[in-house]
């Protein structure tokens, strides 16, 4: 394999909402490596056991799914179930539990959304897919681009610990990602400048073509 960064267009995962995408090595080893830290693995070490552990992860999969696309859970599962044969259970344990926070507060959490008609608002249970799509629909982000923002749109939402979000907010956050990211046309790109007594210059980043 030539980058963890890079997808890998032969290996495709079935996402819960029936979405299948081409598989990110950068998303296995961060995972593993979340599961690391929080089982207390010493830093430095956790990059390259996790690297060591997702390596093993990748040809197993390449090997058993050259064809079809592997489920999303039945990823998870292997990913336990290595950590827990190299013995780092307590990461595996730590993943196992974040997934499971994760699935509850999706489960708790309400978007609000105005109905054109009257105003009103009508309340529906937080959904990553459809801010995908929006994303996608809206600003023309490809699918793994689209599912990046959304991901980290989401883990913003689900930290307020808020019942209910307004739409809005949730668009306003992807806005303020996209911005971040420099995906918003005519976006502002701050760099410092090298003589440090005059302070930072401000650039207009380029405009789509």
């Amino acid at each position: 394999m030539t980058d963890v960064q890079e997808s890998d267009v032969t290996l495709r995962v079935a996402k819960r909402d029936r979405t299948v995408e081409p598989f990110v090595m950068a998303k296995l080893l961060n995972c593993i490596r979340r599961g690391l830290i929080a089982s207390g693995e010493p830093l430095g070490l956790d990059t390259t056991t996790a690297g060591g552990l997702a390596e093993a992860v990748y040809e197993y999969l390449t090997a058993s799914f050259p064809d079809d696309p592997v489920a999303s859970r039945h990823l998870s599962e292997l990913v336990e179930l290595v950590l827990n044969q190299t013995g780092h259970a307590s990461a595996a344990l730590a993943i196992r539990d974040h997934a499971t926070l994760r699935d509850r507060q999706r489960r708790r959490t309400l978007v609000a959304t105005p109905r054109p008609t009257d105003g009103r608002f009508v309340q529906h249970r937080w959904n990553k897919t459809h801010l995908v799509q929006h994303l996608r629909r809206k600003h023309q982000l490809n699918a793994q681009t689209a599912r990046i923002i959304a991901g980290r749109v989401e883990e913003l939402v689900l930290e307020c610990g808020l019942a209910v979000v307004t739409a809005g907010l949730v668009r306003e956050m992807a806005r303020s990602e996209l911005l971040a990211w420099g995906l918003l046309p005519g976006a502002l790109v701050v760099k410092k400048s090298r003589r440090g007594h005059r302070g930072t210059r401000v650039q207009r980043g380029p405009e789509p073509a």
